[in-house]
């Protein structure tokens, strides 16, 4: 049986950012005790490793490094687990199941961050946001303060923000936005991200810097589109010129369809058009960008789970749709709820015959 003390002590003392003295001052040993456990020269007295374990928030057995494989092949079903609910949209499935997850392994941060992200986005009540507050402060700053892993504490980060913007809007919380924006003056601006650098890495491998073009372009062209919904939650305020701008422009350099990560804009922007038309009473027009979205929220609905690029400035990289807002969820239904519920749409306009039968094509 092999063990994997030193290893393991080593690491665990680094992501607490503590040196081999303050470790050895905290357990009550000498420091030459620590350097010649970490190296493997020695071990602790067999007494001591609950202890040891305790303090790093671990098992004995993990800190030893026994079952290992046991143990990845656990925290790999949590993570599968993970994805699926929320692809399933089930928060409150996901939130408990990640909490059990952390208190079986409470040193995994990927864990912890998952758990993290279900707690924040479970419920959007004010009750249980305030509810919240000091859990999501003390995994937070765990995380902030523990974690060594960049990508989990800049994702905690963003998190975080969304967090205390959702709890300065609520009377009483206590929270004011410039807590947020303290935390965004942390995070890198965004020629600094992982995805736009990726696209001038590599100089002399051009399969990866295709890849890592695709890759960053389809993120770039879905942050847009973002931006873009932000300037409203209302779809009468949409500028139209601009809607029809970004559509055609999309539709120019993805042709066929092959939105991927802004694929669910796509529908969404011709909904807003079609709105627009009908408030300037264009209805024909109006009924042909709905009839845009019931064909592109059918072919969504018909996609694989994964599927890969095939347009010349996104070939070769991945779209997971069920990654989307809307999960594993049909577009045709949430489409057929904007149409009779969330539009802007006169009575009249529902009664026209053309109208109907788009809301039967849905069906199908």
């Amino acid at each position: 049986m092999t063990v994997y003390f030193g290893e393991n002590l080593k690491k665990l003392r680094r992501e607490k950012e503590l040196t081999q003295e303050k470790l050895a001052e905290i357990l009550g040993v000498s420091f030459q005790a620590v350097s010649k456990w970490e190296r493997g020269e020695t071990y602790p007295d067999i007494t001591m490793l609950p202890e040891i374990a305790a303090f790093f928030g671990v098992t004995t057995d993990e800190l030893l490094g026994l079952n290992t494989a046991a143990r990845k092949e656990k925290t790999d079903w949590y993570k599968r687990e993970y994805s699926r609910l929320w692809s399933e949209r089930k928060q409150e499935d996901v939130k408990e199941l990640m909490l059990e997850a952390t208190k079986e392994f409470p040193s995994d941060y990927d864990l912890l961050s998952k758990y993290f992200n279900a707690l924040i986005q479970c419920k959007h009540e004010d009750k249980y946001k305030l509810e919240i507050k000091g859990e999501v402060k003390k995994i937070y700053e765990k995380i902030q303060s523990f974690c060594t892993d960049d990508r989990i504490r800049m994702w905690s980060k963003k998190m975080m923000c969304k967090y205390l913007r959702d709890m300065s809007l609520i009377d009483g919380s206590g929270v004011d936005i410039c807590e947020a924006e303290k935390i965004l003056d942390e995070m890198p601006v965004m020629q600094n991200t992982r995805d736009y650098e990726a696209m001038f890495l590599y100089v002399d491998d051009k399969e990866k810097r295709n890849m890592a073009v695709s890759n960053g372009v389809s993120e770039l062209l879905r942050l847009l589109a973002e931006v873009m919904q932000r300037k409203s939650d209302n779809p009468a305020e949409y500028d139209e010129n601009l809607l029809e701008a970004f559509v055609e422009f999309i539709e120019k350099i993805l042709p066929d369809g092959d939105y991927g990560k802004n694929f669910v804009h796509v529908i969404w922007d011709y909904g807003y058009l079609g709105v627009k038309k009908h408030m300037k009473g264009n209805d024909e027009q109006a009924i042909k960008c709905f009839e845009r979205c019931v064909e592109l929220a059918k072919r969504f609905d018909e996609l694989p789970k994964v599927s890969v690029h095939t347009s010349f400035l996104l070939e070769g990289a991945e779209f997971d749709k069920t990654k989307t807002s809307l999960g594993i969820n049909r577009m045709t239904d949430r489409m057929k709820f904007l149409f009779l519920n969330r539009y802007p749409l006169s009575d009249e306009f529902k009664e026209r015959e053309d109208f109907k039968k788009l809301l039967a094509k849905l069906e199908g």
